[in-house]
């Protein structure tokens, strides 16, 4: 409807022209002042006009509007708004109709990945597509942008790309490259296209440079190709291919193969020694790895797990040394299941089919474990090929105080020239919970586990084995808890819960006295982390007949911010334990009846503040059977940036052997856009570093830079990182 604005007039359209490109909604223009034409159809408008339609407005000094054509010619300066995206210049023609035109001296800011557009001649070819003349992009702000792109003539598609011929990559008016032709992203969305180049040298493959290319096949699924040179090992090709079918249906399978230069490891360099001391004959080196998780119906869930390698040297060779530059997803966060470390000895494969009903879980998995370090021995190594497990959950029996759960597992084992054959396991167990008055909770149960296995050595000699398990234990504890007022922060109130329990365990062990290649899930620690024990052990050895006491603290915090939500976190466990064994334990003639006594402290007071420590103390030899600390800290910076500091500390005693080692990770940001970051792994035993690595990035409005250092067994790595925003980036930022 018409309507006025102060002195200016505004004017419905549509009394003229009903219809404009499938789109009933009229055209108003508004002005200080306006006349109309009645023989050409015509709008004369001055000072102040605006033409506007819902979602789009052109702002001019005067124009003139032919209402037959809906062409509109605007002079005096222009400015076109379309749902946040910005045209400017001195003057054009537009037809409002078929959304074209054409701007003199017109400059093109898109909103969504902040493109700057400008050029002596703009032409709008369709309602998402533009020409631009003699043209200038860059996503910096400003009259003098930190870097353009130049060329004679661009062609852009909104939601497509961009075309560019003649084009010049500059740094402020200084030309650095040349290029005669480059496309360039001007999506909102996914869009597939080249990723800036990573450029290195490292003192093992030599100077290498690595140019990613992005595929959006679907909405569903991407690629990636990585092209990768090193000047001293050859052409590594690679490609990681990603897709998502739901929240709970998607994966990631990454494959890298190189025909190496160097087909032959130097066994007389330390420095190829100290990657590994395995030689090393295969020319054609490649690693495949991936993570799937697939809904199937009928309530089935799959859970795929690759990991397959050349040999023992690729990933300590190959792989992403430095912290803060990986370009690669993260398999372990991505799939929330964990990686085997880079160094270790086997590659596990596995495929696991589960279905959860409301009473039983049941499993079916298959998994293959490449023996990676000593190759010549692989048709030794027994392979889990595959198993069931079946689980009744614990439900309670006919109303009683008695609850009853049931666990089942069968396993296939397969080797080429060891052992071959199969076990079966069944595990029943009843609980009967009660109180001891209002207080004091009492919990006996009782479980018994029995282990069979057929063998066959492939050399025609078969037997059957068995193993017994006998379990009976109690558990006594109660809770007392006490509540403060406070005023730290959101917290309005603190709750310490005290939680004291003591425990009972006799095992007993029967079986048939015979040596058993395999091993056996068949026993659990006080802390319900399952052990594994042959067959062919000592009775004396087994049995257990062990009392426990255990005492847990926790810190609970209610949080109340200004609006008046309540919200609860713990803040702080604290958790002790001590064992106490009624049979007489000897070592070396002396009685030891204490096991370690063992500690663990979690501090989560803030989501920005993970603390946690565990350690064990043996008392008989006065010494920490292990050791573990960890922290995480995250310090919120300015444009939502953030500093991260992360610290893993590792005591273990084996035998007469210590372990220690010690992981640190930090980014922080510094002044005027500058950051540095870097990392540490290092041996504390043997006082050497396996790992260190150290950057420098500075972050400016439209562009990105890192620059990186490392070492790693023997191998000095450096490398450059570019990234102009909007254009993509080479690095994880």
């Amino acid at each position: 409807m018409p309507f006025f604005v102060q002195d200016s007039l505004a004017v419905d359209l549509s009394s003229k022209k009903k219809t404009f490109e499938n789109d009933d909604t009229p055209w108003e223009i508004t002005a200080d002042s306006l006349s109309y034409n009645d023989k050409e159809g015509t709008y004369h408008a001055q000072n102040n006009v605006v033409i506007k339609k819902a979602g789009q407005a052109l702002y001019t000094q005067s124009a003139v509007f032919d209402t037959k054509t809906g062409i509109a010619t605007a002079s005096g300066g222009l400015r076109i708004e379309t749902d946040g995206d910005i045209i400017t210049g001195k003057g054009g023609t537009f037809n409002l109709n078929t959304q074209t035109g054409e701007i003199i001296d017109g400059s093109l800011f898109m909103k969504e990945n902040h493109y700057y557009l400008s050029g002596s001649q703009m032409q709008k070819t369709g309602e998402n597509t533009y020409v631009i003349h003699d043209c200038t992009i860059t996503t910096c702000d400003g009259d003098n942008p930190d870097w353009t792109i130049t060329g004679s003539e661009v062609r852009v598609t909104i939601e497509g790309y961009g075309t560019v011929k003649n084009s010049a990559f500059r740094i402020r008016d200084l030309p650095i490259i040349y290029i005669p032709y480059m496309i360039f992203p001007a999506k909102t969305k996914r869009q597939s296209g080249l990723l800036p180049p990573k450029l290195g040298y490292s003192t093992l493959n030599g100077a290498e440079v690595q140019v990613p290319f992005y595929w959006a096949i679907s909405d569903q699924t991407d690629a990636t190709f990585y092209q990768r040179y090193m000047s001293k090992r050859g052409y590594m090709q690679g490609m990681e291919f990603r897709y998502i079918e739901s929240k709970n249906s998607k994966g990631i399978l990454e494959f890298d193969i190189l025909s190496d230069k160097e087909s032959r490891k130097n066994m007389s360099d330390d420095d190829a020694l100290d990657i590994s001391p395995y030689a090393r004959t295969n020319q054609t080196r490649y690693w495949l790895r991936g993570r799937a998780d697939q809904d199937l119906p009928l309530g089935v869930v799959a859970r795929l797990d690759g990991d397959f390698v050349s040999d023992q040297d690729y990933l300590r060779e190959f792989e992403e040394k430095l912290y803060g530059f990986d370009m690669r997803s993260n398999l372990q966060e991505e799939s929330k299941r964990p990686v085997q470390e880079k160094r270790s000895p086997t590659r596990r494969s596995a495929l696991r089919l589960s279905r959860d009903g409301e009473s039983y879980t049941l499993q079916g998995i298959a998994s293959y474990f490449q023996q990676v370090e000593n190759s010549e021995t692989k048709d030794l190594m027994e392979q889990p090929i595959g198993g069931l497990n079946f689980d009744l959950l614990q439900e309670q029996l006919l109303g009683w105080p008695v609850f009853f759960n049931l666990e089942t597992d069968y396993d296939r084992i397969w080797s080429d020239k060891a052992n071959k054959g199969h076990g079966i396991t069944l595990s029943p167990q009843l609980n009967f919970p009660f109180w001891l008055g209002p207080y004091v909770e009492f919990e006996p149960s009782f479980r018994y586990t029995y282990n069979a296995q057929w063998v066959d050595d492939n050399q025609g000699n078969k037997s059957h084995r068995y193993q017994t398990l006998y379990e009976a234990n109690t558990r006594l504890s109660t809770n007392v808890e006490k509540f403060f007022d406070t005023s730290w922060g959101n917290a309005t109130k603190l709750r310490h819960k005290i939680s004291p329990s003591l425990y009972y365990t006799y095992q007993g062990y029967d079986n048939d006295d015979k040596e058993a290649p395999w091993f056996s899930p068949i026993e659990q620690d006080d802390n319900g982390t399952p052990w594994f024990l042959t067959f062919n052990q000592d009775e004396e050895n087994q049995n257990r007949n062990r009392v426990t006491f255990s005492l847990e603290n926790f810190l609970d915090a209610r949080m109340e911010d200004k609006k008046g939500n309540v919200t609860y976190n713990q803040w702080a466990i604290f958790r002790l334990n001590q064992g106490y064994d009624i049979r007489e334990t000897t070592k070396d003639g002396e009685n030891r009846p204490l096991t370690p006594l063992t500690a663990e402290l979690i501090v989560t007071p803030f989501p920005t503040l993970d603390l946690r420590g565990s350690t064990g103390w043996n008392h008989y030899e006065s010494t920490f059977t292990q050791t573990t600390l960890s922290g995480e800290f995250t310090v919120n910076r300015y444009g939502g940036r953030r500093d991260h500091y992360e610290i893993n500390y590792q005591h273990y005693k084996y035998e007469e052997e210590d372990q220690t080692n010690i992981n640190f990770q930090t980014h922080i940001n510094l002044v005027y856009g500058f950051s540095v970051g870097g990392s540490l792994q290092r041996d504390l035993e043997v006082e050497k570093n396996i790992s260190s690595s150290g950057w420098l990035g500075y972050r400016g409005q439209c562009w990105d830079v890192k620059l990186g250092a490392g070492k790693e067994s023997g191998d000095t790595t450096f490398i450059v990182a570019f990234r102009l925003v909007g254009l993509g980036s080479a690095g994880s930022w």
